[in-house]
């Protein structure tokens, strides 16, 4: 343990030295920088940033011929930040490792095939982590998220058709490759690869409640999207009254959707009792009618479940948006 005494610079400087034997061991020197995070007990945690640079930006990875355990890996590198992955294929056919590299590309932004042989593939992010901000990202899906419910009811008052249901689900490939690049940012500043100012954030606990923002907006696209998928089977077997109530509500919910798409924008917290007391409360009224009429007519549990599900990812996001909030008042607090 190393005790300090704090000194006072210019009257408002707070200032403690580092003990000698800590700056060595990191390899410390004048001008270098340290990050300081406050952590939930209010201690402080001191890393030195050097120790960003040390990651791995390269990573091979061997086919082993089963799809969709090669596709989960691969991925995941992506994720974890690999900016380089070097697909070895020496143990499969070269059109199922060309697949497989193809697939990997269409599936994330920014890898691209740089360099091809015999029996490796180099995949490269040309792109860079910063060409789309976390920021527009999330507003993109909440878009993509507001579009498809009014597409879906758009649909479903027209009678609709198995074409159009099918293409707006696969709207989903667009919103799992916008988050997948998200998460992948997100994570380079849980590793310590980059700082939460890199990416526009105050601290470390403002970057996790983002991050939750996106992944609830991805699971509430995927049911929607599920929904889609469904629909273009049973969609002729709707009644009027279920069609009518279903409408009611995907609407309500579009609503809903743009009240707290709005309220993310805006970022002070405004419009919270209009979202709850307006929004929110339209939709458990339609949602309410919905849930008494499947439980007579179980063939649309479905919809109803999936849209429950929906309504319950928005409600997270406004909860996730007041802890924002709250945290960016508590850190103005102590900037002051």
């Amino acid at each position: 343990m190393y005790k300090r005494k704090i000194q006072v610079m210019s009257g408002s400087t707070y200032m403690v030295s580092l003990p000698k034997e800590w700056a060595r061991l990191h390899n410390l020197k004048q001008h270098d920088e340290v990050v300081m995070e406050v952590l939930p007990d209010l201690s402080l945690k001191i890393t030195p940033i050097q120790s960003r640079k040390s990651y791995e930006k390269s990573y091979v990875f061997y086919l082993t011929g089963v799809r969709k355990y090669d596709i989960i890996q691969l991925v995941s590198a992506y994720l974890a930040g690999y900016d380089e992955v070097k697909v070895n294929c020496a143990r499969c056919p070269a059109e199922y490792a060309r697949g497989i590299v193809r697939e990997l590309v269409s599936k994330t932004i920014g890898l691209e095939i740089i360099e091809t042989s015999q029996f490796e593939y180099v995949v490269k992010n040309v792109a860079g982590d910063f060409s789309i901000s976390v920021d527009e990202i999330v507003l993109r899906v909440f878009r993509i998220l507001k579009m498809m419910l009014q597409d879906l009811a758009d649909v479903l008052a027209r009678g609709g058709s198995r074409e159009k249901l099918l293409e707006l689900a696969e709207r989903d490939s667009l919103v799992d490759k916008l988050t997948m690049y998200g998460l992948r940012v997100f994570n380079k500043v849980f590793t310590g690869e980059i700082l939460p100012k890199d990416i526009g954030f105050k601290s470390f606990a403002e970057v996790n409640i983002y991050y939750n923002v996106l992944r609830n907006l991805e699971r509430a696209v995927d049911h929607v999207s599920y929904i889609a998928r469904d629909l273009s089977e049973v969609d002729s077997m709707m009644n009027n009254e279920v069609r009518e109530i279903a409408l009611n509500h995907i609407r309500s919910l579009g609503e809903f959707c743009e009240k707290v798409m709005t309220l993310y924008s805006s970022k002070s917290g405004k419009d919270f009792t209009s979202v709850l007391s307006e929004g929110y409360e339209n939709v458990k009224k339609t949602e309410e009618l919905f849930r008494n009429l499947v439980a007579s007519n179980p063939n649309f549990f479905f919809l109803y479940d999936n849209l429950y599900r929906v309504r319950g990812y928005l409600l997270d996001i406004v909860e996730l948006i007041s802890d924002a909030k709250f945290l960016m008042q508590r850190l103005q607090a102590a900037e002051s």
